[in-house]
């Protein structure tokens, strides 16, 4: 046995990955990346944390993260999504009067909740979707579902802002422009994949407000 795993030793590290010493620049690299990313994200953590304490209002912006992602049921995905973008999503709609909240593993009944609900004035969606609709974590909410509870809802005064991809399905009419006062809502020109989600994380909805920008005024 004990041949054996030297054996395996030995073609694990030398044939099929090489040398272990050829990896210790590469993982101290890591080490040094990953130490300097805590450092600059635990106080822009705490300070996001501490201007959400001290923002002052009954007006909200909800962000709604989907677990219906890789397999249907990712619920380890959403808190994810909360750490990579607390801070810049925190300041970003503090900086408006707005606090934030965070729905994960959001569902049909918490997107009815916020659409319904006037304290919400701004709503990010997070997850699979298209032009005219979002997936919940149980269900699809479509722009058809929005039209039939107008009526039912104010209009809100903040932004909208939707995560997924946008390919048209049935409507010229995105999920948001009937909810929002100014008809406008912002979501990106087509497909879009994991590199737009986390860029518009750190640099708070840069890509999809100049998808947006282009799309509003036809020069997409």
């Amino acid at each position: 046995m004990g041949s054996m795993n030297n054996r395996f030793t030995q073609i694990l590290l030398k044939k099929q990955i090489g040398n272990i010493k050829l990896l210790t620049p590469l993982l101290k690299a890591i080490k040094v990346f990953c130490i300097g990313a805590l450092a600059i994200y635990i106080p822009m953590a705490a300070i996001a944390y501490t201007s959400n304490e001290r923002t002052h209002t009954d007006r909200y912006a909800a962000i709604l993260v989907s677990a219906h992602a890789i397999l249907g049921n990712d619920h380890w995905l959403p808190p994810l999504a909360l750490l990579g973008s607390y801070p810049s999503w925190t300041l970003y709609f503090n900086n408006r009067g707005l606090k934030i909240e965070y729905f994960l593993s959001a569902t049909y009944d918490d997107f009815k909740h916020v659409l319904l609900d006037y304290k919400y004035q701004s709503v990010v969606l997070v997850g699979h979707g298209s032009y005219n609709h979002w997936r919940a974590t149980d269900d699809s909410v479509s722009v058809l579902d929005v039209k039939r509870m107008a009526g039912k809802y104010s209009k809100k005064e903040g932004e909208w802002f939707q995560l997924s991809c946008a390919l048209h399905d049935f409507s010229d009419t995105q999920l948001g422009e009937p909810v929002m006062k100014s008809g406008r809502s912002y979501a990106y020109n087509g497909e879009a994949g994991m590199i737009h989600f986390v860029l518009d994380a750190l640099t708070p909805f840069w890509i999809i407000k100049a998808d947006t920008q282009r799309r509003y005024t036809g020069r997409i």
